[in-house]
């Protein structure tokens, strides 16, 4: 079964830093591929979110329906339900996922 996945509106300002990035460092055509498979990924999402990854900072708090994907350099976080799936945020692989929630939450 197909899920809707909604990117929230508080990833969108991630992807867009991750947009900037990739074109000024790399050029339109690489950020075009990589767009590319960032719009597979969220489609393989809605069709099996439950493929994933766990997230080891949210399983342990008995958070089992967020789950993570990697596209390159980036993990897309996201959680789920029967019916949707929600990205909460395009996160690089170097950053510390805790701090970058704890920022998000706090508004910090």
């Amino acid at each position: 079964m197909s899920r809707t996945v909604h990117i929230l509106d508080v990833a969108k300002p991630d992807f867009r830093d991750i947009q900037r990035y990739v074109k000024t460092r790399f050029g339109e055509s690489v950020w075009n591929e990589v767009n590319q498979e960032f719009k597979q990924t969220i489609r393989e999402i809605g069709e099996h979110p439950e493929s994933g990854a766990h997230l080891a900072e949210l399983q342990t708090l008995g958070l089992d329906h967020f789950r993570q994907r990697l596209v390159r350099q980036t993990r897309v976080i996201y959680e789920f339900d029967d019916q949707q799936v929600l990205v909460h945020m395009f996160l690089h692989t170097r950053r510390n996922f805790r701090n970058h929630l704890q920022q998000r939450v706090l508004g910090n």
